[in-house]
């Protein structure tokens, strides 16, 4: 957070004109929003609980697979159930998967070349 601190005093001094004041004004608050956004979502996806939940997640992902897959007599609204059940496990997985380091990265070389032109 200390280069949006610079981006600010740079990027938005009393000299800058209305319109690029308002544009620099923006695009710091996109990025330190985003930055904020991601390290949250890396504190998440690191934290013990969450890699104990989807290591639970994967593995009931897979009994619902074999079942759907093995046991045809079930009946369609159980079928529909599990489905839906997978559904739900693909979204928590997909959340986990997000590569909230390869953004900060991202973003904070962003901020560098806008320090550092």
């Amino acid at each position: 957070m200390k280069d949006i601190e610079k981006l600010k005093d740079i990027f938005l001094s009393k000299d800058i004109d209305d319109e690029d004041y308002q544009e620099n004004l923006d695009q710091i608050n996109e990025w330190e929003k985003s930055l904020i956004e991601n390290e949250n979502l890396l504190g998440w996806q690191e934290h013990d609980i969450t890699k104990q939940v989807l290591t639970q997640v994967r593995e009931s992902y897979i009994e619902i697979s074999l079942r759907l897959a093995t046991q045809r007599e079930i009946e369609e609204h159980e079928r529909i159930s599990l489905w839906a059940k997978q559904d739900a496990m693909l979204w928590l997985l997909s959340l986990a998967s997000n590569e909230p380091k390869v953004l900060l990265e991202k973003i904070e070389n962003d901020i560098r070349k806008a320090l550092n032109p």
